[in-house]
């Protein structure tokens, strides 16, 4: 089917009844069955507060996941997840039927069956250019100043990165001293991970 999916490359996943734990994928994600059956549950990205989301760095697979179990949820000790499931959209997905899965989108996977084979296409962000690596570095070195500092800080994200004027953040530089400001390119990615790289050895 011609999906738009730049860059994608296609990974296959047989295995038998299985289920995979509440999380989230930087990436856009096309997943198709191709044998058995599979459940998908699905939360917006803002709901991850109220998924009660398990230790950030000492993870399963990688991502950080939902401690909440879909199939029993204890509302006494999660009571936040009575909001998230009001959200939740559920399907199953039967042999040649398709999914997609937008980048940060919370989902719950289960095979049904004894036997299951998944075909998905991941693409868009992926690896050093994900936003997690961020957010611990935020951790470090933003989350614990005193207010009058996190408010300055938050001025400074607000500035270059989620302002609706961030892009134009360095307009009024001339393009080449722009540096890490300056627009997309290999470049501009090799000096901010060179930048990175020399910050992160003094820590």
């Amino acid at each position: 089917m011609p999906l738009p999916t730049p860059d994608a490359v296609p990974r296959v996943w047989i295995g038998n009844e299985s289920r995979v734990s509440t999380h989230y994928d930087v990436s856009s994600n096309v997943a198709v069955v191709v044998a058995g059956r599979r459940r998908f549950c699905l939360f917006p990205p803002e709901q991850g507060p109220n998924l009660y989301v398990g230790p950030l760095d000492v993870t399963i697979a990688g991502q950080p996941v939902s401690l909440v179990d879909l199939e029993a949820p204890d509302l006494e000790r999660y009571p936040r997840f009575a909001e998230a499931r009001a959200q939740m959209q559920v399907t199953v997905l039967e042999p040649g039927d398709a999914i997609f899965i937008p980048s940060m989108w919370w989902h719950d996977v289960k095979a049904l069956g004894r036997f299951n084979v998944l075909v998905n296409y991941w693409w868009g962000q992926a690896g050093a250019a994900s936003p997690f690596p961020a957010l611990i570095h935020a951790i470090l070195a933003i989350r614990d100043l005193p207010e009058g500092e996190r408010s300055a800080v938050r001025g400074w994200f607000d500035q270059y990165v989620f302002g609706d004027a961030a892009q134009d953040a360095a307009a009024h530089l001339p393009e080449a001293m722009r540096g890490v400001l300056g627009s997309p390119s290999p470049e501009r990615t090799d000096a901010i991970r060179g930048y990175l790289a020399r910050t992160l050895e003094r820590l």
